[in-house]
Parts: structure tokens; C-alpha cells; sequence
């Protein structure tokens, strides 16, 4: 099978990454706070240790993390490992890892702002550098070319989390306003391409499924600026449509509240670079 055919798929309908870097910054605080709740944390730690485990991650080694946000996997890695590096388009992001960082005196985590799809390994001396390049459920890896150089960093093993499958109560109310079609379809191609793409280069990529589920809340304001860029992301909304799912959302907050529970089943994507 052409492998362009996989290249073409996954890049119909990407969002509008434009706006990306400042979108994650506004939301990096509360983000950030959402992933030092006791059950994201548990949930972390038990995910980061499985990873280590199936790599074989030991004390000298070294790993990358793409698309890192507040940096919260990478400072579980640098536990376990010798050196990490965590990158993020998003200066707010990286403003919380780096503080993440001194409030848990780890000193082995750098953070970098970088957009992945426009670095240059060479020039970052990471051209198989990694023992583990590592990347949870961000939009940092949209096509093959950001999957690739997830790959040309590795001297071992790359680990790739994608979501498959998704639910939460907001969504759910908000999906008649955003006229929501193909969802599924769109949420699932990201893993269908990533996995084709590496068995047509000649690896076996191996597939693990992991389930989630929880409850959170963030201001109004914010669920706004979310839910309005998550529909977006897969097709653009009319005026009239963000308009109506900021009035839902207003309806549904309670003291400028909005709370949800969700569920997730995500993808954990595992090859091996070397032989």
C-alpha cells in the first residue's frame, strides 16, 4: 500500500494551528493545576513507569519529551532516568515546567519553547540522542513528518499516546449546537495513519490501550476559549454557533463554574527505533 495514502488522510482537516502557541499558553495554568490533582498524578506516575519498564529505561539514559506542556511526564522520567528534555510551542507551558521543576528540585529536566515540526536535530545535537523519545497526546505530532522526527532522535525506543475514543457531559450537550459529525472518525485517524505509516518504514509498532476517567472544572471563561477551539479544530464554527455554545455554557456553569465528567480510552503507540 502507498504510504501517501496515509500521509493524505491524516492531514484532511487538521485545525488551524495559527493560533496554537497562545491557545496552550491561556490555558497553561489551570492546565497545569489539573495535572497535580492526586488522581492525574497516580495516573501519571503508574503510566510513566509502565513506559520505563517496556523500554527498559535505566539511570544513564537520556529522554525526550515532545510537546511536554507543564512538563509533568518529564519530571517522572527524570526519576528514573539520567537526563530528560521537554519541549512545548507554548512559553506558558514551559514557564510552568521549568517552576514545576524547582518546586521539586529536580535539576536533570531542561525545558525549551519549540515548535517540533520546525526544529532542526542537527542543529539541537539530538539526531539519535534519546533513549526514549516520548510524546502524550499532543498536537505536536499531526503528520509524518512530526512522527518521523520523533523517530530521528531515538537511538531506541519512541512511545506515542494518542486518543481514540472519548466522552465528557459538556460535549455532550454542546454537540447538537457545533452540528458534530465524523468526531469518532477524526479523534481515531491520528493512530490509524501514525501506526500505518511506521509498519510501511518497516517497523513493528506495537498497540496498548489504556482507560481514564474523570471529573474536573475550570472557569467560564476558559471553557469558552476550550470547548469553542475543540469544535473548531474539526470544522469551522459560524458566528452563530460559538455564539450558542457560549450561551449553553453559561447555562450550564454554576457560580462561573463549568464541571465535567469524562472518559477516555487512549492509545499507547510503541516501536522500536534500533534492532
Amino acid at each position: 500500500m502507498d504510504i501517501s495514502i496515509f500521509d493524505a488522510y491524516w492531514a484532511d482537516r487538521q485545525p488551524d494551528r495559527s493560533d496554537m502557541a497562545d491557545f496552550w499558553t491561556r490555558r497553561a495554568s489551570s492546565f497545569n493545576a489539573h495535572g497535580g490533582e492526586a488522581d492525574s498524578s497516580a495516573y501519571r506516575k503508574a503510566l510513566v513507569a509502565r513506559v520505563a519498564a517496556r523500554t527498559g529505561l535505566g539511570r544513564h539514559d537520556a529522554v525526550l519529551d515532545v510537546g511536554c506542556g507543564p512538563g509533568r511526564h518529564a519530571l517522572e522520567f527524570a526519576q528514573l532516568t539520567g537526563h530528560v528534555e521537554g519541549s512545548d510551542i507554548a512559553p506558558g507551558m514551559i514557564e510552568c515546567a521549568r517552576a514545576n521543576a524547582a518546586g521539586a528540585m529536580v535539576d536533570n529536566a531542561h525545558f525549551q519553547v519549540l515548535d517540533w515540526a520546525e526544529a532542526d536535530l542537527e542543529a539541537l545535537g539530538w539526531v539519535k540522542c534519546f533513549n526514549l523519545v516520548f510524546a502524550s497526546r499532543t498536537p505536536a505530532i499531526y503528520d509524518r513528518s512530526t512522527l518521523n522526527k520523533m523517530t530521528e532522535a531515538s537511538s531506541g525506543y519512541c512511545c506515542l499516546l494518542t486518543q481514540v475514543t472519548g466522552d465528557n457531559s459538556v460535549r455532550r450537550e454542546l454537540c447538537p449546537i457545533a452540528g458534530d459529525d465524523r468526531r469518532e472518525d477524526m479523534t481515531r485517524r491520528g493512530l490509524y495513519c501514525a501506526f500505518n505509516i511506521l509498519w510501511l518504514q518497516g517497523y513493528y509498532p506495537e498497540v496498548e490501550y489504556l482507560e481514564r476517567s474523570w471529573d474536573s472544572e475550570c472557569s467560564l471563561d476558559e471553557a469558552i476559549l476550550m470547548y469553542t477551539r475543540h469544535f473548531n479544530s474539526r470544522g469551522q464554527l459560524s458566528e452563530g454557533q460559538q455564539a450558542a455554545i457560549a450561551d449553553k455554557l453559561r447555562e450550564i456553569s454554576r457560580d462561573g463554574t463549568v464541571r465535567e465528567q469524562g472518559h477516555s480510552r487512549v492509545a499507547m503507540l510503541l516501536w522500536k527505533v534500533c534492532p
